[in-house]
């Protein structure tokens, strides 16, 4: 299977002042992920609040994204839920799309009670889309925590499109036990931003992120820096990004990040319940504080 490269971000599903999907504000992600050097979206995710937006919305999410794109960005899509047949229903619209993978987090409330139950929930899963490949979504979030490698061994010949782990979590030893794990065949994709630089010492070759939807250029900056050898530009690089994910860590993620794509024009709206919004006032700081770090 063809391996993920470069910069894939994980964008918000924009939402209207009624809460509703914004769907024509699609288009304007798309064209700003591409203007800033992004290679592909990984959507409905933990940014995209996939899990608390309907399955009608996610489908509509998913047709959305790949019009605007036209084969532009490499489209990855979550498919999680709580109902293997929400995911069914998912991952056959995503197949029919064609779209490059399909992934997924785990249910979190009945959850896999061992690695043997994980792997044959991610088969049925992957299984909904036996065209596209699959990767799985590691994150701590999802409070399913089984060893990574020893997922990927125990998975090795039994999901057949399996390609690898979107892997969420600044634990790098178990990244580059997977990176290794079954020969080195899996694509363990990295998606801790703020650890990018650690990744990318390890052999990383591509990343997904929230914050590549508003702060590529500062990342890929780092990559090129990293190539020259020049460890002083990474650091300079890294402490730009890392004051961006500070802004996420004091207002509180999704929010945050919606707000600070205001800063390029793109209005995503406020998060769906539980998750707060926040005031005018506050969006507004958050913008002038990304655009002082920005221009650094």
């Amino acid at each position: 299977m063809e391996r993920l490269r470069g910069l894939i971000a994980a964008p918000h599903t924009p939402f209207d002042r009624n809460g509703m999907v914004a769907y024509p504000v699609i288009r304007q992600q798309v064209e700003l992920l591409l203007e800033q050097g992004v290679t592909g979206a990984y959507i409905s995710g933990t940014t995209g609040e996939g899990v608390s937006c309907s399955v009608e919305e996610r489908l509509k999410v998913m047709d959305a994204w790949s019009e605007a794109s036209a084969g532009r960005l490499k489209l990855i899509v979550h498919i999680g839920a709580l109902s293997i047949r929400d995911v069914e229903t998912l991952g056959r619209h995503a197949n029919e799309l064609r779209v490059h993978a399909t992934s997924v987090v785990p249910p979190n409330y009945f959850k896999p009670a061992s690695l043997a139950s994980l792997v044959r929930f991610c088969a049925l899963a992957a299984a909904t889309a036996p065209d596209t490949a699959f990767y799985y979504y590691h994150t701590v979030m999802s409070g399913v925590a089984f060893p990574m490698d020893k997922f990927l061994e125990a998975a090795d010949g039994v999901i057949p499109n399996l390609a690898g782990i979107k892997f969420n979590s600044p634990d790098l030893y178990m990244y580059q036990n997977c990176r290794h794990a079954c020969g080195g065949r899996y694509d363990i994709v990295y998606g801790v931003d703020e650890f990018f630089a650690g990744a990318l010492a390890l052999g990383a070759e591509c990343f997904i992120g929230s914050t590549y939807n508003y702060m590529a250029p500062t990342y890929l900056e780092v990559w090129e820096a990293f190539r020259r050898g020049d460890m002083a530009g990474v650091d300079r690089g890294m402490r730009k990004a890392c004051l961006g994910v500070d802004i996420l860590v004091k207002h509180g993620g999704v929010a945050a990040g919606k707000a600070m794509m205001l800063a390029h024009g793109v209005d995503c709206g406020d998060p769906r319940p539980p998750l707060d919004r926040l005031d005018d006032a506050t969006k507004r700081r958050i913008v002038e504080e990304f655009r002082r770090i920005v221009a650094r």
